[in-house]
């Protein structure tokens, strides 16, 4: 005792060295001790994060004991924290090689069931649950703090709460994890990429057609009954009920380069009460084109007509039973070459004219024979583009009508040379105006010195123009040279104008009117012959292959002679099948 004693005693003035020495000693271990503790208590003060806590982000539980790790190790990363990057150093060696040999590529800890260890996670975040604070069992668990969310709004924690499953009791805490809610379906179908666009039809009730190959066929049949004042058109005509059928039909081709078309329209009248009277009238025309060429067209027509001649002209053989048929065959030829903003054309025409018999109620016949006749001509036309829709032209006609009798029944020699002269322009404005329009002076000479040539005013065009969707409008010109049969006649010029126009009122209804003018230039001095004629119709359709049409119609000829005035009225009624 007295020598323990002896060295808590103040060292004596000779040993102060060794004593300080003892005392440095005491204080070093000390505080080795503070710091080794001190890391520990610091860890268990440690928060996680900011941000919501999740379920997963609770300490790992092991039969309520703690889970091991190493007193380093940092604090895991949550969900909806930014977890930080693993420092990675360019020189090997810097950092300290992993004692226990868990980790995977770039620190990422094996999926073994045993506690990383080493550097910080730089899994980023996918794997939370691997990673647990030492002395996490006394750590505070903060609570989620309230979103403050506008009314309607949904915020994105309770969708991912909606898309995870939950790793612990809900009972743990309530506030920071609230009961998941119904889900919405994820699963919804993609809408497609294109879409089928189902447009209506813009003509429901326009007619099908039949198609075979590259040709489609449109046929169309009317049939009823007209009521007319004037069953043969004659001065002395007489009412009549009659049944009438209509039958026409237009084939196009579908061609890639080329195009060619054919029409065919007849009409026969018959009488069921009244006058006796037939009548067919038939027309069949057909046109091909072909492009040869950027610059180059060649178009080409051909057509026949079966008619009665016209009781009003001037060369009907008058107190006749029967009216005379008159058949016309026409065929043409043109070829089309541009230079440029220049354009020439060059046509041959060729026009064949065969009349027929003429019967007397008492059984005779009077041959026309002596009027049938051949014309051909050729026709030069040169021009220049003043815009690509207008195309002012000039034309120049040199053609011979020839009679299969070099002299008629009255020895008269009527063939002859013919020529004329147009100026006129071409006009096309796609589907809103399109047609040509000529004017200029024709002359007909007659090979008989004792007759004078037919001489005039010369008026073609044929113009199509939609004013407004839905609303069509034809305007045709015609001249034409008439023969005469009367001794020292030498014959007429024929002008007609039509004007049609065609209103879709409706899908299924159609409005449709008619004006016809006609003036006739006597050559014998008998003066003009002026002609007119109105018609207003509709038809009804019930569906794109019947309809109801009804229509009516006035139409008078005046002159200076007696028997070429006429006057008629009638009332149509009857079907439309089209296909």
């Amino acid at each position: 005792m007295n020598r323990l004693h002896k060295r808590l005693e103040a060292p004596p003035p000779d040993g102060s060295f060794r004593t300080a020495i003892n005392v440095c000693l005491m204080a070093a271990l000390l505080c080795s001790t503070m710091f080794a503790t001190g890391d520990h208590a610091y860890a268990q003060q440690a928060l996680p994060l900011r941000g919501t806590l999740q379920e997963n982000a609770l300490p790992a539980q092991n039969n309520g004991a703690p889970a091991a790790g190493p007193p380093n190790a940092p604090a895991p990363a949550t969900q909806n924290g930014i977890p930080s990057r693993r420092y990675e150093p360019v020189s090997p060696g810097a950092l300290p090689d992993d004692d226990n040999g868990n980790l995977g590529l770039l620190g990422v800890p094996l999926d073994d069931g045993t506690p990383p260890s080493g550097p910080a996670d730089d899994s980023g975040g996918l794997r939370p649950n691997d990673a647990a604070l030492p002395g996490s069992e006394t750590a505070p668990v903060p609570a989620a703090r309230p979103l403050r969310l506008r009314p309607g709004e949904r915020s994105l924690l309770d969708e991912e709460r909606a898309d995870t499953f939950d790793n612990g009791p809900i009972e743990q805490n309530g506030e920071a994890n609230p009961p998941a809610g119904r889900t919405d379906r994820d699963n919804l179908p993609e809408p497609a990429l294109e879409r089928r666009i189902v447009r209506p039809d813009p003509e429901p009730f326009a007619p099908l057609g039949i198609r075979a190959g590259l040709v489609t066929l449109r046929p169309s049949i009317s049939t009823g009954l007209r009521a007319t004042t004037n069953a043969d058109g004659s001065s002395d005509g007489s009412s009549a009920l009659l049944s009438e059928t209509r039958l026409r039909a237009r084939a196009t081709t579908d061609w890639a380069r080329h195009s060619a078309w054919l029409d065919f329209d007849g009409t026969y009248d018959r009488t069921i009460s009244g006058e006796d009277y037939s009548e067919p009238n038939i027309g069949l025309r057909g046109g091909i084109q072909l492009d040869l060429g950027e610059h180059t067209t060649v178009k080409g027509e051909v057509g026949y007509r079966y008619r009665q001649e016209d009781p009003s002209a001037p060369t009907t053989i008058l107190g006749t039973s029967n009216r005379p048929a008159v058949q016309e065959l026409d065929g043409s030829l043109g070829l089309r070459k541009e230079f440029g903003r220049f354009f020439a054309d060059v046509k041959g025409n060729v026009d064949r004219t065969v009349y027929g018999n003429a019967e007397f109620s008492d059984g005779s016949v009077v041959s026309q024979k002596d009027r049938n006749n051949t014309f051909a001509s050729i026709a030069l036309r040169g021009g220049f583009e003043m815009s690509p829709a207008i195309k002012p032209f000039a034309e120049v006609e040199i053609g011979k009508l020839i009679y299969d009798e070099k002299e008629d029944v009255n020895g008269f020699q009527r063939s002859g040379v013919r020529t004329a002269l147009r100026g006129g322009v071409e006009i096309d404005f796609a589907e809103k105006l399109a047609g040509e329009f000529a004017l200029g002076y024709l002359r007909q000479g007659i090979d008989d010195d004792r007759l004078s040539p037919v001489d005039g005013l010369s008026v073609d065009g044929a113009i199509k123009w939609s004013p407004q969707r839905g609303t069509d409008v034809d305007i045709g010109l015609l001249t034409r040279v008439e023969g005469a049969t009367a001794p020292g006649d030498s014959g007429s010029i024929f002008y007609e104008g039509t004007l049609g126009i065609k209103r879709q009122a409706r899908a299924n209804l159609d409005l449709k009117a008619t004006l016809i003018a006609s003036l006739r230039d006597n050559k014998d001095g008998t003066g003009w012959d002026k002609g007119f004629g109105a018609e207003i119709g509709a038809t009804y359709w019930f569906n794109r292959f019947f309809g109801f049409d009804i229509s009516a119609r006035h139409e008078f000829t005046r002159s200076e002679v007696e028997s070429r005035q006429t006057d008629e009225t009638s009332i149509f009624m009857g079907v439309t099948l089209q296909r």
